[in-house]
């Protein structure tokens, strides 16, 4: 009599888990795929930090800049001027107008040995408004970051005044060396930042208009 095919009885095999060498195999690939993962985080991180402080810097600067040649192409009278009369030009950390209201206003370069209570922030531009008649005010934090310092470490004065017939000022050179930074800044960015630098000119009306 043959035996049903329910009731025969085939042998038991015991399911096979992964061994030791398996699973370390295993997590070394789980965490090269991670640390892959995590290097392009990272990169991408960088990448978009990078190109943010870029922009916010780039577009603050650009006003600065814009109301500063604003101010020398409505000047009606500058400083410093030469210390020889012979000079034609003068390079500066700091430059005043003479606005048509009668105001004074001073804008500064103030490095690391120029701070003190009044300038707490190195590498930094400062506008002071003395009204007629009157004493200085308190100085305005204008804009941060500005190294003013080339590739080679050498300084780079922010502005240069040109002047002709004594104190007639000619024309005037603004160039500012910015370092970006949105006040975001974390150990992740590292040190590989981009420079900013913008350079424009701008003469006074009464020298541009003149015959």
């Amino acid at each position: 009599m043959r035996t049903p095919p329910t009731q025969i009885h085939r042998p038991h095999r015991a399911r096979r888990g992964f061994n030791l060498l398996e699973m370390l195999i295993a997590l070394a690939l789980t965490a090269a795929l991670m640390a892959a993962t995590m290097v392009a985080l990272d990169a991408s991180f960088m990448a978009y930090q990078t190109t943010t402080e870029l922009a916010s810097t780039h577009t603050i600067s650009r006003m600065i800049l814009m109301r500063i040649l604003t101010l020398i192409r409505t000047g009606q009278a500058f400083s410093p001027f030469p210390l020889n009369p012979q000079d034609s030009l003068v390079l500066s950390n700091e430059m005043q107008f003479l606005t048509p209201t009668g105001d004074i206003l001073s804008i500064e370069w103030i490095g690391a040995a120029d701070v003190d209570a009044a300038h707490p922030n190195f590498n930094a531009l400062y506008l002071t408004v003395t009204p007629p008649g009157g004493p200085p005010g308190t100085p305005q934090l204008l804009l941060e970051g500005v190294t003013q310092a080339d590739e080679f470490g050498n300084h780079i004065a922010p502005f240069a005044l040109e002047y002709e017939l004594g104190r007639n000022l000619f024309r005037a050179t603004v160039d500012l060396t910015i370092v970006p930074d949105d006040n975001m800044d974390m150990d992740l960015d590292g040190d590989n930042q981009q420079v900013i630098r913008l350079v424009a000119s701008a003469m006074p009306r009464i020298a541009a208009y003149k015959d």
